[in-house]
């Protein structure tokens, strides 16, 4: 009898490998070739631009449009009604220059506020505002 009890406890040896240091080397290596191939890269390119005469920047302006909790509007830091908005809009469409918008809401405004100020936007001649978000963390 004490035999059989002797292989019971033999048999009861782990045989599982444990693969944790394992996978632990290959996330460090993994996160090392990471930082390091966009250093190598980077540092074996050795270019120099041409100069230009002209700007980029003058064809193009951002524009944020603010809404605040209580519905009021800000066009920079400026606040406007939503007819002077509209105006404003109309003007830096009018001088040719490229206007992007970004409409910031806040998350408590009523629903009704962003659409009056996206109608007033695209009615001004702005073409695919842009929603401005806080990304989560």
């Amino acid at each position: 009898m004490e035999s059989v009890r002797g292989k019971s406890r033999k048999s009861n040896m782990m045989t599982d490998i444990n693969i944790t240091p394992f996978t632990d080397v290959v996330l460090v290596l993994l996160i090392v070739f990471m930082v390091a191939t966009p250093a190598l890269y980077e540092s074996n390119l050795k270019v120099e631009l041409p100069r230009g005469t002209t700007q980029a920047d003058d064809t193009s302006r951002d524009v944020v449009v603010t809404i605040d909790a209580e519905g009021g509007i800000y066009l920079d830091v400026k606040r406007v009604s939503l007819e002077g908005l509209g105006k404003a809009m109309q003007e830096m469409t009018a001088s040719g220059v490229e206007t992007r918008v970004i409409v910031n809401g806040d998350r408590n405004v009523k629903y009704d506020a962003v659409i009056d100020v996206m109608d007033e936007l695209a009615r001004a001649g702005i073409k695919n505002p842009g929603l401005g978000i806080e990304l989560k963390r």
